[in-house]
């Protein structure tokens, strides 16, 4: 019975040990956390590859551990690259967060799997730079990019996320410009993991279960800074399934011409304003996770495309434009759209020709709606159908009503498409803004009636049949000028070109009509655009003057 007491007291001793050592032990954790907590935190921030070699400074640090996780609470932190700040060549960050509000970190994963864990972040006005070489140095594989050093984590998971204000900037290192700004980001998310396979696929970004957040606007800046694409009031939800952007522009930093003063050769000035597009049926977590896009529709509601050309720049014969087949093959992101929308667009294209025409020529195109199906670069998908479906309806110089029906065959080796399609009647004199500072004529009358093509083509040659019917059709050469003040001969030439040369109506009075022929061989350093106005326009051309398919081939081969 002693031994047993004996026994018994012993137990109770242990036991009381054991609780003031369970008890006292989260106190203990504690009282050494906090007396060293600005040291633990800069290690675990600066053993990373992304953040070696810079310096981390807290306003503020309190941690509190008990058995179930620790709870860290940051103000004012800021983490600046210190002694790389002068090598170019290394990727370099400059952080500030105001408040960040961390809870549930497990050591254990920490210590024993080389991972962080949490239960909820909280982040309140976070701002983020970064300073990286060309982008296309960082891309794992390269023997040029950076060598990553420090230790990484094999993993990080946060179940709860909430981002108030993030603001991102990224900058070239060489040039100090800004590539990328994120600006004013708003984010809630659930589930987020980002592992060592997420940082070598340059694709992936990271798993999330759910998240849902707004944007006030992102702005890539490319061309060497001259251009930048801008999208504001951005917002995204993974339960809806939707992306949404108020604003999507092409912005131009530089008036027209001095911009195409930028380069030697004759190079477009581009801008695109007032764009509002949405991503329905979209998987986004499944794109952050892959870098795989699939969507049901993409919608591009009141976008104005505006395009302007300086002929007398020298062209650049040396360059090719690709054409819509190559475009698919050429982008790497997977994607699966099911269909892509437009909605009342508007498109115009001004030419300052290569002569002494005191103006430039312009032609546009209103009330566009465009809907192409199904788009998609997956080869799987391509090697069941590879057609492409373009049907477009728009209005020339806001008069012809314009029909389009186009398919393009992706694997196509030559990239052959066709075209079918209609233009409504409209007052021909509308398109004297384009034709007369480009050829010093004009057309003094005429009416087309309606217009009919069908067109087969590939990325050589393309030919087929073209319908149009017109009347009353005069044309008048321009004076010296550009103006109306003709002398003699340019009466004379009048006359003669309008009674000799060219077709006045078709059909004729005896209800004859003259179907155009349509030839043109691809003009390779131009774009696609213009090689649909030439085919459009070898088969105008036939019509009022009479020549053949054969007559056009003839041409051609001699050209």
């Amino acid at each position: 019975m002693r031994l047993l007491r004996i026994l018994l007291k012993v137990a109770v001793v242990l036991i009381g040990i054991v609780a003031v050592v369970y008890f006292s032990l989260p106190t203990v954790v504690n009282l050494y956390l906090n007396k060293n907590g600005e040291r633990i935190v800069r290690d675990m921030i600066t053993r990373t590859s992304d953040f070696a070699g810079h310096e981390v400074h807290f306003g503020d640090i309190r941690m509190d551990y008990d058995f179930f996780g620790t709870v860290l609470r940051l103000r004012d932190v800021a983490i600046s690259p210190g002694e790389l700040e002068s090598e170019k060549d290394k990727i370099r960050f400059t952080l500030n967060i105001k408040e960040a509000n961390l809870t549930g970190f497990r050591w254990m994963d920490f210590l024993l799997d080389n991972s962080i864990r949490l239960d909820s972040a909280h982040l309140e006005d976070f701002s983020l730079e970064s300073s990286t070489p060309p982008l296309e140095e960082l891309e794992m594989g390269n023997s040029n990019a950076p060598k990553r050093e420090g230790k990484d984590y094999d993993r990080i998971f946060v179940n709860h996320i909430r981002v108030n204000k993030l603001n991102f900037f990224n900058k070239d290192s060489y040039t100090d410009s800004t590539r990328l700004s994120l600006k004013d980001l708003y984010v809630f998310a659930d589930e987020l993991e980002f592992t060592r396979e997420h940082l070598r696929d340059r694709q992936a970004l990271f798993d999330i279960a759910f998240i849902q957040g707004y944007m006030d606007e992102a702005t890539v800046h490319l061309n060497d800074y001259r251009n930048a694409i801008s999208a504001k009031d951005l917002s995204f939800d993974t339960d809806d399934r939707r992306l949404f952007i108020d604003k999507v522009s092409l912005i131009n930093k530089l008036e027209k011409y001095a911009y195409i003063r930028q380069f030697e050769k004759e190079t477009d000035w581009m801008e695109l304003k007032q764009g509002r597009l949405e991503l329905l049926g979209i998987d986004l977590a499944g794109y952050l996770s892959s870098g795989e896009l699939h969507a049901e529709k993409l919608l591009v509601t009141d976008p104005e495309l505006e395009v302007f050309r300086d002929k007398r720049r020298p062209e650049d014969r040396d360059k090719r434009p690709k054409m819509i087949h190559e475009i698919v093959k050429s982008i790497e992101l997977r994607v699966k759209i099911d269909t892509i929308a437009v909605e009342n667009m508007r498109v115009s294209y001004e030419e300052r020709p290569d002569n002494d025409a005191p103006r430039s020529g312009i032609i546009f195109f209103d009330r566009l709606q465009a809907t192409i199906y199904p788009f998609t670069t997956y080869e799987e998908d391509l090697l069941k159908s590879d057609t492409l479906h373009l049907i477009a309806e728009a209005r020339l110089m806001g008069q012809g009503k314009i029909n389009l029906k186009s398919r393009y065959f992706l694997l196509d080796e030559k990239g052959r498409f066709t075209m079918q399609g209609s233009v409504g009647g409209f007052d021909l004199k509308a398109i004297n803004a384009m034709v007369e500072p480009a050829t010093r004529v004009a057309l003094k009358d005429g009416q087309l009636t309606e217009l009919h093509f069908n067109i087969s083509a590939n990325d050589y040659d393309g030919a087929g049949e073209l319908i149009a019917k017109f009347q009353d059709l005069e044309i008048e050469i321009l004076d010296k000028n550009f103006g109306h003040d003709q002398n003699i001969f340019q009466r004379i030439g009048s006359f003669l070109a309008n009674k000799l040369v060219i077709k006045s109506q078709n059909p004729t009075k005896r209800g004859e009509l003259k179907k155009g022929a349509v030839y043109q061989v691809r003009d390779q350093s131009k774009f696609i655009f213009n090689y649909w106005w030439q085919l459009m326009l070898s088969g105008l051309k036939s019509t009022i003057i009479g020549d053949s398919e054969e007559d056009l081939r003839e041409k051609a081969r001699k050209n």
